[in-house]
């Protein structure tokens, strides 16, 4: 079996750029995905830079946390006055009936999109590996990322975890316990998730795990409801549980940049 652990929102803070580290160095994670919006987003950049040859530093497509690149006057549909963008809540507050729950204005989201991918060739010198969409998603932000993905030549996150041959596990899978308390959040257990034989990750060709790790810092106390599940993802993708199931059954952890190449034509070609 061929597992491509993924772990979001490298970058979000310091402390979950840190924790996905760890979990790369320590653990099963070999895809991760930058936040290249953020005012420390070269720094993380420098920090992971000597494992990418390991893995695939993808980039997480986001207009729900942080600062926009390009600011108020010019995607106003975005975000604050301040340049900051409408949170997730915000922005689903404003879908509604009328606008068919989706008030995302295409032209905007793909500007700020683009420009976060022309962030990242900066920093870090080359396209992204792979792209994916941040929490907050409409059918317009996900029209803009495959518009964008084609226009690139990069794969999008779900054009590997549709494909038939591929078993994915995500944001619904059942370790996460909501709504996310601090007291269900600390109930998560990813480690026990991965091993159980019920999810039949034995008998798939490929799995595709995506999870959040980190340590949990102030900044990401402020930015999302997401934290305590951070560590202890962390904790579950480095237990040694985990570990001693992926020797044992020897499955083999990939990164994007293992898929075959023919993934990507096919996904280019059917857009």
């Amino acid at each position: 079996m061929k597992f491509l652990a993924q772990s979001d929102d490298y970058g979000i803070t310091r402390g979950c750029a840190y924790g996905a580290l760890y979990a790369i160095r320590k653990g099963v994670i070999r895809n991760t995905g930058l936040f290249s919006n953020m005012p420390w987003a070269e720094e993380c950049v420098e920090l992971i830079r000597p494992y990418l040859d390991k893995v695939a530093l993808g980039l997480d497509l986001n207009a729900s946390t942080g600062p926009s690149l390009l600011g108020y006057d010019l995607v106003p549909n975005l975000c604050h006055e301040d340049g900051s963008f409408l949170t997730s809540g915000e922005n689903r507050a404003l879908d509604t009936d009328e606008n068919d729950h989706d008030h995302v204005n295409y032209d905007q989201i793909y500007a700020e999109f683009e420009a976060q991918i022309l962030r990242y060739i900066e920093l870090v010198g080359h396209k992204p590996d792979y792209l994916h969409g941040h929490a907050y998603g409409t059918k317009t932000t996900r029209r803009a990322s495959l518009d964008l993905a084609r226009k690139y030549g990069i794969l999008y996150s779900t054009q590997v975890s549709d494909r038939p041959e591929v078993l994915a596990s995500g944001m619904g899978a059942s370790w996460y316990i909501m709504p996310p308390t601090l007291e269900n959040q600390a109930k998560s257990n990813l480690g026990d998730f991965i091993i159980d034989p019920a999810n039949g990750y034995l008998d798939a060709e490929y799995v595709y795990l995506i999870c959040h790790c980190g340590y949990v810092d102030a900044e990401i106390l402020k930015l999302s409801s997401f934290n305590i599940f951070r560590a202890r993802d962390l904790e579950g993708v480095t237990s040694s549980r985990v570990l001693d199931w992926v020797r044992k059954n020897r499955v083999e952890l990939i990164s994007y940049k293992d898929l075959p190449k023919e993934w990507l034509e096919e996904a280019i070609a059917k857009q």
